[in-house]
């Protein structure tokens, strides 16, 4: 206890939001989790309240991590990254969320007081970035629904229907193609695609984890699907394993109602 206490002592004193550098607000509940993304892996984290817990992996250095929070008064958040940046947030309950992750650009982080931004020099010889340089994503995805695969895992309920074809691994990444249709009279608008890992279970909350697994690109995801329409998209993750205690789960959100879908692969 000392050592986290001396810890955010440290950090208050040592790093302050310059003027103009106002944190953001995260806010998050107790039956759902938010995570955030960095672009370097997390060392640690504490929050001001009992309130708020920060969760990330201790074992294994990962640049995610999941927020969730009871009822209580507002507090704050402090992140330390293995590349020595630091990251501070306003942290907020909210019953309902409109955003389940969040990602955290470097240019985020705390500056130390009168530290200026750092002028990168521009050289003549440097290599221009073009889309030709970035993993072809759209390309793949196109082919992938031309060819069309074999549907496997089905769910139906509440006048919807989503379908999963077999996942595709290439190179560090993994590409699914998701079918989703409107049974209903009723226009759906779709709010979340969500993709996790599980451990546990619910009836033991004290285990029970949601790790979401970020999308780095959807291609052709539909936000409005009207009634007796059949949407088909592709979206891209991280190349990702599960051991013997995990399970991939899918929620399918909608934006505003309750006509969501939870989905268990394995």
């Amino acid at each position: 206890m000392k050592k986290i206490t001396l810890f955010s002592v440290l950090l208050t004193v040592s790093w302050i939001p310059m003027k103009g550098q106002i944190p953001d607000t995260l806010y998050a509940n107790a039956h759902q989790v938010v995570s955030l993304s960095f672009e370097s892996p997390i060392q640690k984290g504490i929050t001001g309240s009992a309130n708020f817990a920060f969760s990330f992996n201790q074992e294994t250095a990962e640049t995610l991590g999941l927020l969730q929070a009871q009822a209580g008064q507002e507090s704050n958040l402090l992140v330390r990254t293995m590349d020595g940046k630091l990251y501070g947030f306003i942290l907020a309950y909210r019953e309902n969320l409109d955003q389940w992750h969040h990602f955290v650009p470097m240019a985020q982080q705390l500056k130390k007081p009168h530290e200026k931004e750092a002028i990168q020099p521009i050289e003549n010889n440097s290599v221009p970035v073009t889309p030709h340089t970035k993993p072809n994503y759209a390309e793949n995805c196109r082919k992938l629904l031309e060819r069309g695969r074999t549907f496997h895992h089905i769910k139906r309920q509440k006048g919807l229907r989503i379908r999963m074809a077999k996942s595709l691994y290439h190179k560090n990444v993994v590409y699914l193609l998701y079918e989703l249709k409107n049974r209903s009279a009723i226009t759906y608008e779709l709010g979340q695609l969500q993709l996790s890992k599980v451990l546990g279970t619910q009836k033991r909350k004290a285990s029970y984890q949601e790790l979401p697994i970020t999308p780095l690109y959807t291609h052709h995801q539909p936000k409005i699907i009207g009634p007796g329409t059949t949407h088909r998209f592709v979206v891209v993750y991280p190349k990702f394993t599960l051991n013997q205690e995990e399970r991939l789960q899918l929620k399918v959100l909608e934006t505003r109602g309750s006509r969501n879908l939870t989905v268990r692969l394995r």
